[in-house]
């Protein structure tokens, strides 16, 4: 007989383990490429990384920025991508809270 294996978890962690699979399922579902970018900082002797969400299309432009991070964070930027606003043909704009921003037609 096989032996099942149970770990307890508090209710914050299994949450965060929730969203966190919900994000990895979102990257697999929408075929998204997460990109990392050397970013140097003013007088060049450090650097930091950017982190972008890709998603690619058949029209142009075929690649389209989803999501972005300046600051290393990559749930941060997978979290925009998928509130991006349909999906915009150009790179989204965001407020200081990381919500897209509604643009004027």
């Amino acid at each position: 007989m096989k032996k099942a294996h149970f770990v307890l978890v508090d209710q914050s962690e299994l949450e965060a383990l929730c969203r966190d699979k919900a994000r990895i399922d979102a990257l697999e579902s929408g075929c998204w490429d997460v990109r990392f970018i050397d970013c140097p900082t003013p007088g060049g002797d450090d650097a930091s990384i950017s982190i972008e969400i890709v998603g690619h299309y058949m029209g142009k432009p075929c690649e389209r920025v989803l999501g972005e991070n300046y600051n290393e964070n990559l749930r941060a930027a997978i979290d925009q991508a998928c509130t991006a606003e349909a999906y915009p043909p150009e790179r989204p704009e965001y407020d200081q809270y990381g919500r897209p921003e509604r643009r004027a037609t």
